[in-house]
């Protein structure tokens, strides 16, 4: 187990790695007036930290990495999901296509229909709520304006 808690712990930080740089490139701004570049940084940040954590976890028991019992079909579908939402966020607008995406990772961890809509409608509304209405972030508003 802990040999998929090592690759794991690599793959994320590799990924916080990216998203910090690329988010550190655009403009951060501040916490009054983020700029496009504050929500990835931070969050790529926050990413990295979690993936330290974990990683020092798995060198702790001296894991080593193994790719068995990875579910290549579920991992591949994850990725391409996070393809689609890229290039459906400016079509379709944020709230709707935050809660496909997340109504998709639900549905793959087998939760119920109702539990799954549910959620993924709430989460949308969340981070529509927390970036567009607190933070005032510009959102891509798609053909239903929201």
């Amino acid at each position: 187990m802990m040999g998929k808690d090592l690759a794991s712990a690599l793959f994320w930080l590799a990924v916080s790695i990216f998203v910090v740089m690329h988010g550190f490139a655009l403009k951060l701004g501040s916490l009054s007036r983020p700029g496009p570049g504050f929500f990835p940084f931070w969050g790529g940040l926050l990413l990295g930290v979690l993936a330290l954590i974990l990683l020092g976890g798995a060198l702790k028991t001296r894991g080593t990495i193994s790719w068995s019992g990875v579910r290549w079909p579920k991992l591949l579908l994850v990725a391409a999901a996070l393809l689609g939402y890229l290039l459906l966020l400016e079509r379709l607008g944020f709230a709707t296509v935050t809660s496909l995406f997340l109504l998709l990772l639900f549905r793959l961890e087998g939760k119920s229909w109702v539990w799954s809509v549910a959620a993924s409608v709430l989460g949308a509304v969340f981070c529509y709520a927390l970036f567009r209405v607190w933070l005032k972030t510009q959102l891509p508003a798609g053909p239903f304006g929201f």
